[in-house]
């Protein structure tokens, strides 16, 4: 989850790396929506100072069937994490804030992460495959 953190707090702060790099963190429905976002953004002139930190995990299920790796059917855990965006601001082009001054400094998401290759990769190829903002009392930064 910090590579995934870490490689967004990257490509936010510098348009000129390349978002392939998404590829390495993310699988599925999240990679389009990340590159989206992130074409979106940078067409807009938009960058990121500071970064956004992990701030709590909470496993919520696994499930280990790959009965049917092609149907989708792979190991996948939903995982919570609170992050904390205290210390981030987005720009403008011209240098100005885009954030709204009633931002929360905290958030909840509940992540999938899955492994579409885990007969050859059981370690190492666990992707976030999708993601959704959940309403949960705010964690400490």
């Amino acid at each position: 989850m910090n590579d995934y953190y870490a490689i967004r707090n990257q490509l936010r702060r510098d348009p000129t790396q390349p978002l392939s790099m998404l590829k390495s963190v993310t699988i599925s429905t999240e990679l389009m929506t990340q590159q989206t976002l992130f074409k979106r953004e940078r067409k807009q002139g938009l960058h990121q100072t500071g970064e956004t930190k992990v701030v709590e995990l909470q496993v919520q299920s696994v499930n280990l069937d790959n009965s049917d790796p092609q149907a989708g059917k792979v190991p996948t855990v939903q995982i919570d994490v609170c992050f904390d965006v205290s210390g981030v601001d987005v720009l403008d082009a011209d240098g100005k804030s885009v954030v709204t001054p009633d931002r929360p400094d905290t958030g909840w998401i509940r992540y999938s992460v899955a492994n579409y290759q885990w007969d050859s990769d059981p370690d190492g190829a666990w992707r976030i495959a999708s993601s959704q903002d959940i309403e949960r009392t705010p964690c400490d930064a």
